[in-house]
């Protein structure tokens, strides 16, 4: 039928290996690490190679216009 929900016990697995990475990476050690963690992976899953990413960088139209990026004016 569809696709297996996760259990517990995948659910802590996966817990698991996402603390390992993040202990790995020194988020844990550094000033608001873990802050700065998940603020990297929102803009990962929403701007990059997503459809903000593609109106920012495709060509103006009369309906939109050139896109500020915040740094270079355009």
């Amino acid at each position: 039928m569809g696709e297996r929900q996760p259990v517990d016990e995948d659910i802590q697995d996966a817990l698991d290996w996402a603390r390992q990475r993040l202990k790995e990476m020194g988020v844990f050690e550094a000033e608001d690490g873990l802050r700065w963690a998940a603020a990297h992976g929102l803009v990962l899953s929403v701007w990059r190679n997503g459809p903000i990413e593609d109106a920012h960088a495709s060509r103006p139209t009369s309906r939109r216009k050139v896109l500020h990026d915040g740094v270079n004016g355009h």
